[in-house]
Formats: structure tokens, C-alpha cells, sequence
């Protein structure tokens, strides 16, 4: 399957997903600034060092990712803005990007808990369903109870484990066709 890139802000789907979330907010298109040897998808904690260091504030709201004709997905985000008031993502990504598309959400702040991304299918496919499904219970099967306080490399009860390993199980069965019909 094609790769997430950051999404369109005038697209009518990226509008209608971003009201959902944030009413009345307008995504923004923002520079992306990645901190050299900084943690993958670290977000919280890159910006929270970088403020220490630098002043500056933290703004939190979502990341806008689309997988175009597949799958919108919204992930809750951190980044940083400047003394001087510019806002910058400083979080190194799997695959590199100038900029990213930021939804700011004055209403949520980070409390040391995983928020689970917000996705919408663009394709009807029952694959695609089935994909969004299986990532949203891997979210909450990660996420149960205490589990939600954990962070890096986590121990699953062994009831949770079972069901972890079934959803990967099944992705690994999906995932190619999804490579298939989006390459």
C-alpha cells in the first residue's frame, strides 16, 4: 500500500475529518524541522526537551496524514513554536517531509497518555475497513488500563498478547492485498 504523506489542506475529506476534530479550526501547513539523532514519532518528549533548551512553548493538535484514494488519518501531535511565535515540527518521521499538515486543538493537551488517531476510509473496500479496524484495536489492546501509562517497549497480559499476535496475524494476511489494489 502506498505510503501516509502529510494531506492536502483544501481537499473537501482533509476539511471535513479536521472539522470533525476541531470545530471552526483551520489546519496549517507547517515546517518540518526534524532534531538530528531525535526519537522517531517522539513528539511530546523532543518538544518538551527542546523547550528547556530553547524556550519557546508547546502546541498540541493533530498530524493530517492521507494515504490519497486509501485512508485519511489524524494523529494527535506536538510541536513547537518559537519565542518569535514560529511554529516548527521538530519530530523525525519514518520517511522525511519539508512540511506537514498540524490541526491545532486548543481543547487537548498531552498527559502522558496515547491518544488513539482519529482515520476515515476514502475507498470503499472492505480491506480498507477491515485495515482501519485492526489498527484501532491494536491501539487499545496496547493501551488498556495501566498499559496507558507505559511507554517504549510494553509487556502485554497474555490474554491481550493472544489477541495482539491473532490482529497481526490477520494484517499479514490483509496488507498484501491492500499492496495490491494501491501500490
Amino acid at each position: 500500500m502506498r505510503k501516509p504523506r502529510p494531506a492536502i489542506s483544501t481537499d473537501s475529506h482533509v476539511i471535513n475529518l479536521c472539522c470533525k476534530i476541531v470545530t471552526d479550526a483551520q489546519p496549517l501547513i507547517i515546517n518540518s524541522s526534524p532534531l538530528p539523532d531525535a526519537p522517531e514519532k517522539e513528539c511530546f518528549q523532543i518538544v518538551a526537551g527542546h523547550i528547556e533548551k530553547n524556550g519557546g512553548e508547546a502546541v498540541y493538535g493533530w498530524a493530517i496524514w492521507e494515504v490519497p484514494g486509501v485512508y485519511i488519518e489524524a494523529e494527535f501531535h506536538s510541536v513547537w513554536r518559537s519565542p518569535e511565535g514560529e511554529l516548527r515540527c521538530l519530530t523525525p518521521f519514518p520517511l522525511p517531509f519539508e512540511t506537514i499538515l498540524f490541526l491545532p486543538d486548543l481543547n487537548r493537551l498531552y498527559l502522558g497518555r496515547q491518544i488513539d488517531n482519529v482515520r476515515e476510509p476514502l475507498a470503499k473496500d472492505r480491506d480498507v475497513y477491515r485495515f482501519l479496524y485492526l489498527a484501532r484495536r491494536v491501539f487499545e489492546i496496547t493501551n488498556a488500563g495501566d498499559l496507558a501509562d507505559q511507554h517504549g517497549k510494553i509487556r502485554l497480559p497474555p490474554k491481550a498478547a493472544k489477541e495482539y499476535w491473532k490482529i497481526q496475524s490477520e494484517l499479514s494476511k490483509v496488507m498484501p492485498r491492500l499492496d495490491r489494489r494501491y501500490p
